[in-house]
């Protein structure tokens, strides 16, 4: 097998974690160069790794490397534009969650990886959740039956990322609802099939940001209150076209008894079932039946189900197509969330328009 040379554009904390040490534990994958704006973060990044070389304008990365793929990693709102450049030079994209900070941006940055005939996925890792993989066959299978109901929920109880731009809401186009809502809401659509969402009726609030005491609480250190910007807890019911519902809860800080908790919960005509415990609740022989999955082995935590999505993007290169979480579902995920901060700010329920990819 040829050797796949890839690149990293965004040097910080997701790339040194998860893509660059991902994709060196794969055979004939070699990570060429990396590209950040700050450059003692990419020369350190270059050094660590054993990167060749590094680059603070990923335009000459680009055109100098002739990369198979690229991973971006950069701050959601500076997402479209190396994706763009880095489909038009010919490579292959991983872009991190979520696809971008509109639909619209993300809908571009899909038209130009049409054009250019390369694969875009979006690094949704919770699609690798072996717990969500079995849910995801007894749906398929057809033993859940039509979800009517379909419950989303990621909380933290002091929870608030206080590192890089997290809290910065120019640079990330929000908080707890773009950063950690996105992983619930993507798995929850992927184990009903993405069914077109087409209303939401949504809120999202800055209930503890701006709390000193909360702050001061926070589990991965304190932030200024004076300075928090963004949204640390959402809300959101999306109405389906087949007449389905989805109801998602997200928050970075929340009274919670433990915490915080990941989880997706389904009701269909024939059964339902729960992510975390892992259930499966059905009608068995004129009963109702509780049915446990039994999985072998150490379930992956975050950064191993990270790692599975570096090795399936370069699989996707390798079968000419996407075999998870291609851009199109990516953007679908980016128009809930768009029309439910919009909603928040109209108070209406607000049309999801998905723009034409």
């Amino acid at each position: 097998m040829r050797e796949f040379r890839v690149g990293i554009i965004g040097c910080g904390g997701i790339a040194q974690n998860v893509h660059i040490p991902g994709y060196q534990k794969l055979e004939s994958v070699k990570v060429v160069a990396c590209c950040d704006v700050v450059e003692s973060v990419a020369m350190k990044a270059a050094e660590k790794f054993g990167i060749p070389r590094y680059y603070t304008d990923y335009s000459k990365m680009l055109e100098r490397e002739k990369l198979d793929a690229v991973s971006v990693c950069t701050p959601n709102a500076l997402h479209k534009e190396p994706t763009i450049l880095a489909l038009e030079s010919g490579a292959h994209v991983l872009v991190e969650k979520p696809i971008a900070t509109s639909a619209e941006e993300g809908a571009a940055m899909v038209r130009a990886a049409k054009k250019a005939g390369r694969i875009l996925i979006v690094g949704f890792q919770e699609r690798f959740n072996p717990y969500g993989m079995v849910i995801k066959r007894f749906v398929e299978n057809g033993d859940i039956g039509w979800i009517y109901y379909n419950k989303a929920v990621y909380l933290r109880r002091r929870g608030v990322p206080t590192w890089g731009a997290f809290l910065d809401k120019k640079l990330q186009g929000g908080g707890a609802l773009i950063d950690i809502g996105v992983h619930a809401l993507d798995l929850a659509m992927y184990l009903q099939g993405f069914k077109k969402p087409v209303s939401v009726l949504g809120k999202v609030y800055t209930l503890f940001g701006k709390s000193e005491e909360a702050a001061q609480a926070n589990a991965w250190g304190p932030w200024d209150p004076s300075k928090f910007e963004v949204d640390d807890n959402a809300l959101g019911v999306v109405n389906m076209e087949d007449g389905s519902t989805l109801i998602l809860e997200v928050s970075w800080a929340s009274h919670l008894k433990s915490t915080g908790s990941f989880n997706v919960i389904l009701r269909g005509t024939k059964g339902g079932a729960q992510l975390d415990p892992l259930e499966i609740y059905m009608d068995k022989n004129g009963v109702a039946a509780d049915v446990t999955p039994i999985l072998h082995g150490k379930k992956p935590d975050w950064r191993e189900q990270s790692y599975m999505k570096i090795q399936r993007f370069i699989e996707s290169i390798i079968a000419e197509k996407p075999l998870y979480a291609p851009g199109e579902e990516g953007v679908i995920v980016q128009a809930i969330i768009d029309a439910i901060y919009k909603s928040s700010q109209t108070g209406r329920v607000e049309p999801v328009n998905i723009p034409p990819m």
